[in-house]
């Protein structure tokens, strides 16, 4: 494939254990709940103030957060960030929220890709994938992967066969870049957000996402699937 992306990916470990969400992802009933999301850094307010905006599950209408903190070095307009934070106030119509940043990390993000070569030409290194959800345009994929301190390529993959079915089918495309084995130390967390909003826009928008990736906890063949409306 064409412009691959060689990235040293963001991989990091945070403490999830203050998220206060019910089941189906609304806010809990006290002021100073506090959240852990990935969101969109959108710019500053007159203020020189952060704005980000969170895409809700599925396709519910987005929410801006208005922060009192500066612009985070770093990172630029449309990047995903995960963040940290407390909600301080709501708008009445739930339109946006004034909340109280805490931490920030630039997670990696990418759009959908398409393959120019066979699907089986591509490598696959194993990752551990905990969950995977959309909001909006964006597939989240919360997971595990293993660390080794050099660049790598991830990113995901549409079979340009299935393009235009109800069911598409995508795969996570690891490649460690023939780093040695004795160079990878242990497995860190990481999180993938990537837009696929160009599914949307054609003459026949899929209905499903099947995800498919080399699965570590898998025993042979080591290929586990999630399908995402």
């Amino acid at each position: 494939m064409k412009n691959q992306l060689r990235i040293l990916l963001t991989i990091f470990c945070l403490v999830l254990t203050a998220c206060n969400r019910n089941h189906d992802g609304l806010l809990g009933s006290t002021a100073a709940t506090r959240l852990t999301d990935i969101v969109t850094f959108t710019g500053v307010d007159n203020d020189n103030h952060a704005k980000f905006r969170l895409d809700m599950r599925d396709d519910e209408a987005p929410v801006m957060l208005f922060t009192t903190v500066k612009p985070p070095q770093q990172v630029k307009v449309n990047d995903r960030v995960l963040l940290y934070y407390a909600v301080s106030h709501k708008a009445p119509d739930n339109s946006y929220w004034n909340v109280n940043a805490m931490a920030l990390t630039r997670i990696f993000s990418d759009s959908i890709r398409v393959n120019s070569n066979p699907i089986g030409s591509y490598k696959m290194h194993q990752l551990k994938i905990k969950s995977a959800w959309r909001t909006g345009e964006f597939i989240n994929i919360y997971g595990q992967i293993e660390h080794t301190g050099k660049s790598r390529l991830l990113y995901m993959m549409l079979d340009r066969d299935t393009r235009g079915k109800e069911n598409v089918d995508a795969y996570l495309v690891h490649d460690l870049l023939d780093t040695p084995q004795d160079s990878i130390f242990y497995w860190r967390d990481f999180y993938l957000s990537v837009n696929v909003g160009a599914l949307k826009k054609d003459p026949d928008p899929c209905r499903y996402i099947t995800l498919h990736y080399n699965d570590a906890t898998s025993s042979a063949p080591a290929t586990r699937t999630f399908t995402i409306k």
